[in-house]
């Protein structure tokens, strides 16, 4: 079944067969940072959303009824929907000075090593996913590619111009989501986990991404909106588009958002090959490769065009 079976084995039986490197060592002194940095990129803050975020486990599980009685349409999203969405997720939301066992304790009330909490789970609390904002011409600001700053709440302005083109064409025939011109795409920056974790990183950003979506699906679930990621499509053309190397950051899924006043606009010509040049800013001055994450990137990507039928993968679903 190819490395992909090799690597979960690996990590099924990690407790009694240590994963290489067995004994790799993180230098937490030159460790990278918790978010992407594109200095001298301009930026928009994003609006205030309704606040508490009001979304529980029982309105975002069975936000109109039971199973099956939910409608599958949803409301459409807007900037500030938007906002309260990535806010209440991914954006910081309070400041952890609890007492608990962490090592990092006495260091914590210094604001250089302050420790922030967010909406989403995260493994380590590293918070991998980077959340890109590909927005079309219905959107509220010029269309172009936006980086989410988490720590600011704002929009950076990667690329100016409609590509959202080149997204649907990624993306393929038959692929999930409403017509729209309006798409998170979410890459995984491998250093910011593997740095701590190493070769069993790969697993980790898997969930860290899955904790990410599923937070976006039961918060939009408990307004009547609609999440519904794509994860088969052409990884290469989106790095491309993102300016990003496949080895050092993976694309690994794409939320297409229904947007209030979309209009489809037919015979549009298809966008220019054009790619993001701001290129992200590394704080670690070492950075390292790891096999299995190289492997494993190489894996998922080969066959990510080849999606599967309707159904195909339904036997392997959790039980409810």
């Amino acid at each position: 079944m190819g490395y992909a079976h090799e690597y979960a084995d690996a990590i099924m039986h990690r407790g009694r067969v240590p994963m290489d490197p067995a004994d790799y060592v993180p230098n937490w002194q030159d460790g990278p940072r918790k978010a992407k940095f594109y200095p001298g990129a301009d930026g928009f803050p994003l609006p205030d959303a309704p606040y508490p975020a009001d979304a529980t486990l029982d309105r975002g599980l069975f936000a109109e009824g039971a199973p099956g009685e939910r409608s599958t349409e949803g409301g459409e999203f807007d900037l500030v929907t938007l906002s309260g969405m990535l806010r209440d997720s991914y954006g910081l939301t309070g400041r952890r000075l609890g007492v608990q066992a962490n090592t990092d304790l006495s260091a914590l009330p210094f604001y250089p090593l302050a420790n922030w909490s967010r909406g989403s789970a995260s493994g380590g609390g590293l918070y991998p996913v980077a959340v890109h904002w590909v927005s079309g011409p219905s959107g509220p600001v010029p269309p172009g590619v936006h980086y989410y700053s988490t720590r600011h709440h704002t929009m950076q302005r990667l690329l100016t111009g409609d590509v959202t083109g080149r997204v649907r064409a990624a993306l393929g025939e038959g692929a999930p989501g409403p017509e729209t011109d309006q798409y998170l795409v979410l890459s995984i920056k491998y250093w910011q986990n593997a740095f701590k974790y190493n070769s069993f990183s790969f697993h980790a950003v898997s969930m860290d991404l899955g904790a990410c979506v599923q937070t976006w699906r039961m918060w939009a679930a408990a307004r009547g909106l609609a999440v519904e990621p794509a994860l088969w499509f052409d990884e290469e053309r989106l790095a491309e588009l993102l300016g990003v190397d496949p080895k050092e950051e993976g694309i690994f899924a794409v939320v297409p958002l229904k947007w209030a006043g979309y209009e489809r606009s037919p015979g549009r010509p298809p966008a220019a090959p054009v790619s993001v040049r701001r290129k992200d800013v590394e704080r670690s001055r070492t950075v390292l490769t790891f096999d299995a994450l190289l492997r494993m990137q190489a894996a998922t990507s080969a066959g990510a065009t080849a999606r599967p039928a309707p159904g195909a993968l339904a036997p392997a679903a959790a039980h409810p």
